[in-house]
């Protein structure tokens, strides 16, 4: 066995491994740097000749948060980029982890599988099942099948992560490390239920109210058979689209709106587009078609979102395509929540006005 060289080297000279942080994420070090500090002592790094830190992150974070200038390292050859990665993981095993760290682990544990078989070429590897198990078994989530409800969690804090929604992806990772795989799994099932569900509830009190205030509505017609309160949402709405004196294309635009009120005359009195969960541009397109189709119109355009998707909406209304348009001029948005909790109070005492006096301007944070 070769004697272990320890060795100081510059801080500078060392980064940390590319997939570390992804594994890890971004951790606390100021308990550590306390720890350091006053014993005057850290455990040496383990690097590679180009400075890539194997093990260690955190305490080269530490010391150099300190102003220290060089620190104490293992220096180690491996023989590619899946050995480097294998000894990450590896030195990081008895380390005390959150479930996602778990996760993540497992996660690289299997792209390390894939990447031996590749070499292998050919060769019977492990069946799906078995290699979730033993993955499962390795980073200490439990069952395969406790793995797979976590790596599901996992990937929804990601792509929460990359639709800018931060609060929910610390939700869900708070549950997920905090309580259990089920709770967060809960969460996520939860979530999309709501989600779908609101879309439908805020459709039907629209309906509810356009009825009261205008005396006939229009829903999408891709909706017409979905159901809030045992009615289905086409039973609320007009059989067919009058003709409200526009042309074919204005119209075919027009029918897939989420909700239209009219008067008896059969005007246009106001437009809603319902942006729960899909995509924000499709709403805010079909809103642009309307308002380059009928540059005159008169009537009020709103958009009905969450809270947690105010910003998306405002962020959207900047490209290029709209700004021409001046569409956040033309679009209020309602947030769905207020909607959700003021709308039965609208409905006894309010008026036509009242939805313009809980709508927001986009140029506005009031």
């Amino acid at each position: 066995m070769a004697n272990i060289q320890i060795k100081e080297r510059k801080i500078v000279e060392l980064h940390p491994h590319p997939k570390n942080e992804g594994i890890y994420g971004d951790e606390d070090i100021e308990q550590l740097a306390q720890d350091i500090e006053r014993s005057k002592w850290v455990k040496p790094l383990i690097v590679t000749p180009e400075g890539t830190i194997i093990s260690g992150h955190r305490r080269w974070k530490a010391v150099s948060y300190l102003g220290w200038v060089t620190v104490p390292i293992e220096e180690k050859e491996f023989t590619d980029e899946i050995a480097e990665l294998e000894a990450l993981l590896l030195e990081n095993a008895n380390r005390e982890k959150s479930r996602e760290q778990k996760c993540r682990e497992g996660l690289t544990w299997e792209a390390i599988e894939r990447a031996n078989s590749r070499q292998r070429q050919g060769s019977k590897g492990s069946g799906v099942g078995s290699t979730r198990d033993v993955v499962a078994k390795r980073v200490g989530i439990g069952s395969g099948i406790n793995y797979e409800k976590a790596r599901k969690v996992v990937s929804a804090i990601d792509e929460a992560i990359i639709a800018g929604n931060f609060d929910k992806a610390e939700a869900l990772r708070k549950t997920l490390n905090n309580k259990s795989v089920n709770a967060a799994i809960k969460m996520i099932s939860s979530a999309e239920t709501f989600n779908e569900i609101q879309h439908t509830q805020i459709q039907w009190i629209l309906a509810k109210l356009g009825k009261k205030f205008c005396g006939s509505i229009w829903i999408d017609i891709t909706d017409s058979s979905d159901v809030w309160e045992k009615e289905k949402l086409g039973s609320l709405s007009i059989d067919s689209l009058p003709p409200l004196g526009i042309g074919d294309d204005e119209r075919s635009t027009v029918q897939y709106i989420d909700v239209i009120w009219l008067t008896g005359s059969n005007q246009i009195t106001a437009a809603f587009e319902v942006e729960m969960t899909t995509p924000v541009y499709s709403g805010l397109l079909r809103m642009a078609d309307l308002v380059t189709l009928c540059p005159n119109l008169n009537f009020p355009l709103y958009i009905v979102v969450p809270e947690s998707r105010i910003n998306k909406v405002k962020d959207e209304l900047k490209r290029p395509t709209f700004k021409k348009l001046k569409l956040q001029d033309k679009c209020s948005y309602i947030v769905a929540e207020e909607m959700v909790q003021e709308w039965d109070i609208i409905m006894k005492y309010g008026h036509l006005g009242s939805i313009k006096e809980i709508s927001h301007n986009f140029d506005s944070d009031s």
